[in-house]
């Protein structure tokens, strides 16, 4: 990127999502893509989560990327507890400017999430879906620390989530094959996965083997609010007001 380019990031952009003003300083044209352009995707999905939440959330965002979804529940909610996953180094320093800029507090962890700990290529290449940063089995990439979500509930002295919102380009599936604990938790009562049917086919599963095992968590009303976002919730259980 050239000066000129790096120039045109250097100011705060302004937006309102769902009704929430927010503000997001990105390092990059590659980041810039992922700012909202015309709000209503983006406002289905919060609206969603606006009417499924309250202040005394625990709220993870799994692939949290440059922070736009902690950014506006953040501000929705200023006392809510946010816990945020980005294991790619430049993005993560995005995500801490954005929920810095927006007054947020949140926990940032540095790993990729999947069913085993140890480290893992995570791949940045431009071809990767939509231009996310993914996981790859076959070696090639980054080395990252990788972590299951039972272990960092269990041993990192984080918050145990009520919502959990995951977008990390198939390892959805593992993920949830690594936090069985944690999902199945009473106090789990809500999940948003953004499902990724070409990755999840290179793991040999797919969407339905995501829905079976949010369903063996006890996650009993699952539906897509779009084609690839899939919302699970648990029956009877609700956020304390």
């Amino acid at each position: 990127m050239d000066r000129d380019e790096e120039r045109s990031f250097k100011d705060p952009i302004h937006a309102t999502i769902c009704g929430v003003d927010v503000q997001f300083r990105v390092a990059s044209a590659r980041e810039h893509r992922f700012l909202p352009d015309g709000a209503e995707g983006h406002d289905q999905m919060f609206e969603d989560m606006f009417s499924e939440m309250h202040e005394d959330e625990v709220f993870f965002d799994i692939g949290a990327h440059i922070g736009i979804t902690s950014c506006v529940i953040g501000r929705k909610y200023p006392r809510i507890g946010i816990v945020c996953f980005e294991p790619h180094s430049q993005t993560r320093e995005s995500l801490k400017t954005n929920l810095e800029l927006n007054g947020i507090d949140a926990i940032i962890m540095d790993c990729a999430i999947s069913n085993s700990d140890g480290t893992i290529a995570f791949d940045t290449r431009h071809d990767t879906p939509s231009g996310m940063g993914e996981v790859r089995h076959s070696g090639r990439g980054t080395e990252t620390p990788v972590r299951t979500l039972d272990g960092i509930v269990s041993d990192d002295g984080v918050p145990s989530p009520t919502v959990i919102m995951s977008d990390i380009v198939g390892e959805e599936i593992n993920l949830l094959r690594g936090a069985s604990t944690t999902f199945s938790s009473p106090s789990t009562r809500l999940a948003y996965i953004v499902t990724h049917d070409r990755p999840l086919e290179r793991l040999g599963s797919s969407k339905q083997e995501v829905e079976e095992l949010l369903r063996s968590y006890g996650f009993d009303e699952l539906e897509y609010l779009r084609d690839n976002f899939l919302k699970a919730k648990k029956s009877g259980q609700t956020g304390s007001l």
